[in-house]
């Protein structure tokens, strides 16, 4: 555990400086893991944390000198803010970042959920491996990424969503902040491919250098070839046909 941001990068000067923002129950090795509440009985959504984060701090604005941080990586985190919020999130990231440093994020698509809405006769939903419990009750996967887990009580809120942003309306505020955009594909390596999209943007290298870094390059790299985006995500909306059309026959039998 560290007692700030700040002190994990002084502590670690040999390493790149990667952050995971809202890390919940994924914790990543060679990466500072941030969270900002502990983890509940009510929790649905993120899983228990076998492993505590290395920093508890509000993820809304990062306190860390300028042009100090390599990589950002959120996986279904901004959904949680208000659209205002995740905007001055995000200059405040940019001022943080070195020049070419990262940030990949993934959430869910507001676009592809509601073709997703019209597409399925009856929406798959998630399963528990006890039929007894309820948490999953009113839990579907399409539609439950409109609102988050509003079936948990909870007074600090962080489990339910307050935005769900279109891809093109997200690039194009990345793009308004001055951050290239390096990869955006539905893609994703978290959640649910198709229905949830990746952004992958970088911080421009000087104000007249619009190549991509080592890193850009190196996090796309990760995602795949094109062929191979398409086939995850063809993939995903196969299952969740499949998922959808026994639902249906479980319900006329």
């Amino acid at each position: 555990m560290y007692g700030s941001l700040e002190e994990y990068i002084y502590k670690n000067p040999e390493k790149p400086i990667k952050i995971h923002l809202g890390c919940g129950s994924k914790y990543w090795k060679n990466w500072c893991n941030i969270d900002g509440y502990k983890s509940k009985s009510s929790d649905t959504h993120r899983g228990q944390m076998k492993n505590s984060p290395d920093l508890w701090l509000d993820i809304r604005r990062l306190e860390v000198n300028d042009n100090s941080v390599d990589a950002i990586c959120s996986h279904h985190v901004m959904e949680h803010f208000y659209r205002y919020e995740v905007i001055k999130m995000f200059k405040n990231y940019y001022e943080k970042l070195k020049p070419g440093g990262v940030i990949i994020t993934e959430m869910p698509n507001l676009d592809n959920i509601l073709k997703l809405i019209f597409w399925l006769p009856l929406k798959p939903n998630y399963s528990s491996d006890d039929d007894s419990e309820d948490k999953f009750k009113n839990r579907d996967m399409i539609t439950s990424q409109l609102y988050g887990a509003s079936w948990e009580e909870n007074k600090e809120g962080y489990p339910y969503h307050k935005y769900v942003w279109k891809k093109k309306e997200f690039v194009k505020t990345l793009k308004d902040i001055g951050f290239l955009i390096v990869l955006q594909t539905g893609a994703t390596k978290s959640h649910l491919p198709y229905r949830d999209m990746a952004v992958i943007c970088q911080k421009p290298l000087d104000e007249a250098d619009d190549s991509l870094s080592e890193l850009s390059i190196l996090f796309k790299k990760n995602y795949g070839s094109k062929f191979f985006r398409i086939k995850i995500q063809i993939r995903a909306i196969l299952k969740l046909f499949k998922i959808s059309f026994f639902q249906l026959l479980k319900f006329y039998k």
